[in-house]
């Protein structure tokens, strides 16, 4: 995914810009991974949105 579909999708589920900075800046120094995506999304109180492009991906 890139940054932008992140994006996107955080402010779908209704992160604060200051969560979606926040998020995104771990992506930017990790890389895209949807279960710790989902996990710190969780954490925040938020479901779990991501997992959905994990499945996708393995199925490439």
């Amino acid at each position: 995914m890139t940054l932008e579909e992140i994006e996107f999708e955080l402010e779908l589920a209704g992160l604060s810009r200051e969560q979606q900075v926040k998020l995104l800046s771990f992506v930017k120094m990790n890389g895209f991974d949807a279960k710790t995506l989902d996990k710190k999304l969780q954490l925040m109180g938020y479901e779990a949105i991501f997992s959905i492009y994990d499945v996708e991906d393995d199925q490439k």
